[in-house]
């Protein structure tokens, strides 16, 4: 482990004790200002100011909800590179909905006697809570930054390429240290060295070599620096890398520059960061609940359409009901996808074949199931079980993953994500009879994982029922 992951692990654990000792204090405040203002008096007696079980039970549970919410907000995360900003921005957020939770759940309930005792109530816990966690934050940020800035916190660093775009960079950065950078060496591309300047650093091979350094030694960063027109061949080292953990920078273009894509974090040399995990957390979570919600409502409305499928199954064809095959998901991690059984009994005994339109091995039932998608119902228990999502792209079998790949490694990415019952490349293109057809719909794919929302998700929900009432599946 290298010593900036040290520093991350030590400063996490530090982030969590003293945003729970902030969690603590603020609603202590909190306590003892609505007993002694706002209720003092309650039903004609004099409330006293107890530290009982019900108590410690509010501070436990307002204290969690508030590390609950800071996690979700990406606040423990990537301690040591996070701005001071960010983490004034992220801190402001998390106390303000952390308050209003707060509100509705208890100190709406006060007896009052006029509406501007909630604000005592309320701008006590918000003042407490903002300004201690803040100060810790804040503090623990700065030692950080202070590391940083006196090159006693550095962050081990590859360079690809061997041209003016890697020299330059190389110049910069080595002149402006505030970004932590620690140049272990360069790799060429061919071999060739075209700048002087990069020989600064020490030559550690060819980019084919760049799995094997990154296993062998401790780096955290690596900057692909070379010309831009190069997108494909960036696209093949990238996802060469995609499993192993290290930060992945690219140089941007001007198409990226004019996009959006490069963000002013300083006034000196901007990078694009490589996304490696495609959901923030409050979006995963949320994403989460929607899934559970949406297939266990689905999961009940269609039990009629199922248990009726389920009959003609039995007396269409010989075979059990269920269909269950090996399909990758999240990460590699394979998992059984289940299905109604739309095709007659060991129809796969020459090895994996893709369907068709006029796929004689469908039996008249399951032609009639896969036109409404009624053989897809029984999915609604893999999302339940966490296998599979409402919408992500869909789960391939390893046989035709691996082809897939083959031809273009970047769909490596499709694994990063949960895959769904439906996705944008089954309402964009459809079923695929062949390779060509799922390399084609995966690009739909590929566009939706670089584009997660939940209302993406109800979008292309609506947009599937559609698919299924007109009955256009097969």
């Amino acid at each position: 482990m290298s010593y900036s992951k040290r520093i991350e692990r030590i400063q996490f654990w530090a982030y969590l004790l003293t945003d729970s000792l902030s969690g603590a204090l603020a609603y202590t405040a909190l306590h003892i200002v609505r007993k002694v203002y706002v209720e003092p008096i309650k039903f004609g007696q004099e409330v006293a100011i107890k530290f009982d079980a019900k108590f410690f039970l509010g501070l436990v549970l307002t204290t969690l909800v508030f590390l609950g919410i800071s996690g979700l907000s990406g606040i423990y995360r990537d301690l040591a590179r996070k701005s001071r900003l960010a983490l004034v921005f992220n801190t402001v957020g998390g106390v303000m909905i952390t308050a209003l939770l707060l509100f509705f759940a208890i100190i709406l309930d006060d007896l009052v006697k006029n509406y501007s005792q909630y604000y005592l109530t309320l701008g006590t816990y918000v003042g407490v809570l903002m300004f201690i966690s803040m100060s810790f934050r804040l503090i623990w940020s700065t030692q950080v930054r202070i590391l940083i800035d006196k090159k006693k916190l550095t962050f081990p660093t590859l360079i690809i390429g061997s041209g003016k775009e890697a020299a330059d960079l190389l110049t910069t950065f080595t002149k402006d240290r505030s970004k932590g950078y620690d140049f272990k060496g360069y790799l060429s591309l061919n071999g060739q060295t075209t700048d002087e300047r990069i020989k600064a650093i020490p030559y550690l091979g060819t980019a084919a070599q760049l799995t094997d350094l990154l296993n062998d030694n401790i780096i955290d960063d690596v900057i692909v620096a070379i010309p831009s027109g190069n997108s494909d061949l960036i696209a093949r080292m990238i996802s060469t890398i995609e499993n192993v953990n290290v930060r992945i920078h690219v140089l941007p273009n001007v198409f990226s520059i004019i996009s959006g894509q490069v963000r002013m974090e300083s006034l000196g040399r901007s990078l694009i960061e490589v996304k490696r995990e495609l959901i923030k957390p409050h979006v995963a979570f949320f994403k989460r609940i929607f899934d559970i919600v949406v297939a266990a409502i689905l999961l009940v409305l269609s039990s009629p359409f199922v248990l009726f499928s389920m009959a003609m199954i039995t007396v269409g064809s010989k075979g059990p009901i269920f269909f269950t095959q090996e399909r990758l998901g999240k990460h590699g991690r394979s998992f059984r996808i289940i299905k109604l059984r739309s095709m007659y009994q060991n129809s796969e005994d020459q090895g994996p074949m893709l369907s068709s339109e006029d796929d004689p091995r469908i039996t008249p039932w399951g032609r009639t199931m896969r036109k409404f998608r009624l053989d897809e119902m029984p999915q609604f228990y893999n999302v339940l079980r966490g296998d599979m999502s409402i919408v992500g792209p869909r789960p391939e079998r390893k046989f035709y993953f691996d082809q897939i790949i083959e031809s273009a490694p970047q769909y490596r990415y499709l694994l990063r994500v949960k895959p769904g019952i439906t996705s944008w490349g089954m309402v964009k293109f459809g079923y695929a009879e062949n390779v060509e057809e799922m390399l084609e719909r995966a690009q739909y794919d590929l566009i939706y994982t670089e584009n997660i929302t939940l209302l993406n998700d109800i979008k292309i929900l609506f947009y599937t029922l559609v698919i299924v009432l007109q009955g256009r599946g097969k």
